[in-house]
Formats: structure tokens, C-alpha cells, sequence
């Protein structure tokens, strides 16, 4: 039978690595007990392994209005005012902030990345990606008929702005327009955060690639809040005060991780430019954006973070509730990457986050290493050039000595 699904469209298959990892993990766990390790998840998950849903967030949701706030439409396809305030008024805590900024609600930060990677780029034109990220960026990329260039993350133990900076270079001399993605801090897979400096480097280098054509950064900080710098992580937003009227920074943001609330899809895209037009043209477009796709963000999730964040009290019981487990994230990592080095396991440079990835080369050895690991009962993820292990879903008496049998994998 002849397919009658659009020509575009014909190739289109999800195998999602993450979910059938997980899967296979489970069943494990389900068949070996304690013996088995699911390093899977990149959920946050308490010593008891119960997925971490904060008080503080969770008594306010289950008070608000059903028929207001939870049952009925938003008012705006852009948003809530109330929400889209308080979040730009929280991710922009401690800096000092003199350009200008605007946001439009998504669905969770997925939306955020997928409609603006549809509204700053046209079918057949070039993104620059990391060549170690999260996924769904390849996926989206393809969805959107891009074509895709890829940076070196690294250049030994930090960000490889080198590569940033040639790939960058030959994609502005080739269309004239240059997006790029940056998972920063925390990055998924690795936990690696750029420093002020690293961020000096690479903010003046886009300023000064965007006299030949505009530049749009887009920069997904859905993890920016289990930084182990807290507030400080945002001081490199202050560099965007000098930026060009051509340079466009867009920050996908997502209440999933914030707020563990994962199942309620709400996040949002932040513009930053010096530039009030190119302020509003991003509003017009992603609030079309949003009527044709989604129409409107899950009210509740919107009225939950304007509850919390717009009362100080509500606030700070957040934030403090929330540092216990960014401190418990810290003990997990000191842990994990402690015994890494001391057993010789080879890793990606961690500073922050949910994950650590292990370095391989290559496809037939990040296989067999895979395999070996999963013989030995202990559940990961592929990455490209690596193995994602995800210490956000593991206490530490899982981690306690877990380097060690992992590097058996590959050393047999």
C-alpha cells in the first residue's frame, strides 16, 4: 500500500533512548532487587528513592481554585501577566539588569526550545548544537528540516570555544544568520557549567559576529536552580547588557525542575536584547507560534509559580526546602566523581547537576562498555562520545562504590 503520510513526514520515528533504558532498568530492579542500579532518570529522587516533590510547591498547588485557576483557559496564548512577570522577575534575581526582556508561556521547556528554533530559522537552514546534549535538540532540528552543525563541547577541562567559535564563523559566512544552542549551567548529559570567563569569551565573540548578520543564543537553563552558586550562576546575564542591537539571547525555562513539577508542562521562553523591536517581533511570533500549536499553557502551573514567587514568605520556604536537596545533589557528586578519579573511571569535565557522563571513543566501544555495564546490573544512558549517569536518581548508597564497578566495564 502506497503511504499516504506526507513526503516530510515518512522517515519520522521516535526511539527514545531514556524511556527504554528506564524500562529495562525497572524490570531489572523488579527481577534483582537491590542489587541492581538504575542510573536512567534524570528526575530528582530522595535517599528513599521516591521522586522529590517539594511542600512548599505541592500545598499551594492543591489550594488553588479548580474552577479559576487550575479548570479554566489562560486569558493570553502568551501567557498569564501575573506569571510571565514573576518568572523574568526570578530568573533575573541579584543581577543588574539594564536590557530589554519580554516571555511567552510554553510547554515545559521543550515548547520553549521548539518554538523558537521554528520562529529564528527556516527549513534548510544550519543550527549549531553541542556535540554532546540533550536529545530532543536533534530531534526538533529534524522536525524543523535544519540542518545541523555540531561544536566540540570541550577542549580538555573546559568549554571549547574554538570550535564554538569556527563552526560559528562558517555558518555566518554561509547564510548569514547564525542560532546556536548552549545548555547552560548544569548541562545535560555532562554537569558542566561555563565560567564568567568562559562567558566573556563567548558573549564577545557573538557581539562581534553579529556586525555581519544576527545572532540568536538560545540558552536552556532548566536546570539554573540546583546550581551549586545559587544566585551567582546568573551574573553572566549582565553581559548582555552590551549587547548589539543584532545579538538576541532567548533562555528556555521550565518549572519541571524549579519546582519539580514535572507533569504540568509549564515553562516559558525569555527574549534579551537591547533592542525593544526585536523584543516585540519575538512576542508576535511565538504568541502566533503558540495559537497554532498549543493554544494555551496549563493555567495551574502558571498560577502556581505567580502564587509562590510573588509572596517572599512562600518564597524563601521554597528556596530553602529546595537547597537541602541542591546540598544533597553536591554530596551525591562529591562522592561519585571522588571515587571516579581514584579509580581512574574516564569522565566529562562536572561542576554542577543532575548527571555525569563518562568519556568513550567511539561507537563500538561506548557498545560494548554499555553492555558490560548492563551485565553488571547498572542501568545508563548513551550519549553521544558517552554514558549518562544520572546521580539525581541515585542516593548515596548507590553511589558508594559505583565508580569502581563501572570502571570494570571498561577495563574487561
Amino acid at each position: 500500500m502506497r503511504s499516504i503520510i506526507a513526503e516530510r513526514s515518512r522517515e519520522k520515528r521516535v526511539e527514545d533512548k531514556v524511556f527504554t533504558a528506564a524500562k529495562a532498568a525497572m524490570d531489572a530492579v523488579a527481577e534483582h532487587g537491590d542489587r541492581a542500579v538504575n542510573a536512567t532518570l534524570g528526575v530528582l529522587v530522595d535517599e528513599e528513592g521516591k521522586l522529590v516533590t517539594f511542600d512548599e510547591v505541592w500545598s499551594t498547588y492543591l489550594n488553588l481554585d479548580v474552577a479559576k485557576e487550575l479548570a479554566s483557559y489562560s486569558a493570553s496564548f502568551k501567557g498569564e501577566g501575573e506569571y510571565l512577570d514573576e518568572l523574568q522577575r526570578w530568573v533575573f534575581r541579584g543581577i543588574d539588569r539594564r536590557f530589554q526582556s519580554d516571555a511567552v508561556a510554553t510547554p515545559g521547556g521543550t515548547g520553549a526550545v521548539g518554538s523558537t528554533f521554528k520562529n529564528y530559522l527556516d527549513p534548510g537552514e544550519e543550527i549549531l548544537l553541542p556535540h554532546i546534549g540533550w536529545e530532543p535538540y536533534w530531534i526538533m532540528a529534524t522536525e524543523n528540516e535544519f540542518t545541523v552543525s555540531e561544536y566540540k563541547l570541550f577542549d580538555g577541562e573546559k568549554f571549547n570555544l574554538e570550535s564554538f567559535k569556527e563552526k560559528a564563523s562558517k555558518i555566518m559566512e554561509k547564510q548569514g544568520k547564525v542560532m546556536a544552542v548552549i545548555n547552560d549551567p548544569c548541562h545535560n548529559p555532562t554537569g558542566y557549567s561555563l565560567t564568567i570567563e568562559e562567558w566573556q569569551k563567548l558573549a564577545g565573540f557573538l557581539n562581534e559576529l553579529s556586525a555581519k548578520g544576527p545572532v540568536i543564543l538560545l540558552n536552556d537553563i532548566a536546570y539554573i536552580d540546583f546550581s551549586y552558586k545559587g544566585i551567582e550562576t546568573r551574573k553572566y546575564m549582565e553581559l548582555f547588557n552590551n549587547n548589539t542591537e543584532n545579538f538576541l539571547v532567548i533562555l528556555a525555562f521550565s518549572i519541571s525542575k524549579t519546582l519539580t513539577a514535572y507533569g504540568l508542562r509549564t515553562g516559558a521562553q525569555v527574549a534579551i536584547s537591547t533592542s525593544k523591536e526585536v523584543v516585540e517581533d519575538f512576542v508576535r511570533a511565538n504568541e502566533f507560534t503558540a495559537r497554532s500549536m498549543w493554544s494555551n499553557v496549563p493555567k495551574g502551573g502558571m498560577k502556581l509559580l505567580s502564587k509562590i514567587f510573588s509572596q517572599e514568605e512562600h518564597l524563601n520556604k521554597l528556596i530553602e526546602e529546595r537547597q537541602g536537596y541542591v546540598e544533597l545533589l553536591r554530596e551525591r557528586s562529591d562522592i561519585f566523581v571522588g571515587e571516579a578519579i581514584e579509580a581512574g573511571l574516564p569522565m566529562y569535565p562536572y561542576r554542577d547537576g543532575f548527571f555525569v557522563t563518562l568519556k568513550t571513543s567511539g561507537a563500538s566501544e561506548q557498545e560494548r562498555i554499555y553492555k558490560k555495564l548492563k551485565e553488571k546490573l547498572i542501568f545508563t544512558i548513551k550519549v553521544n562520545d558517552g554514558i549518562r549517569v544520572a546521580i539525581c536518581s541515585l542516593s548515596k548508597r548507590k553511589i558508594r562504590g559505583l565508580a569502581a564497578r563501572m570502571k570494570e566495564a571498561f577495563d574487561e
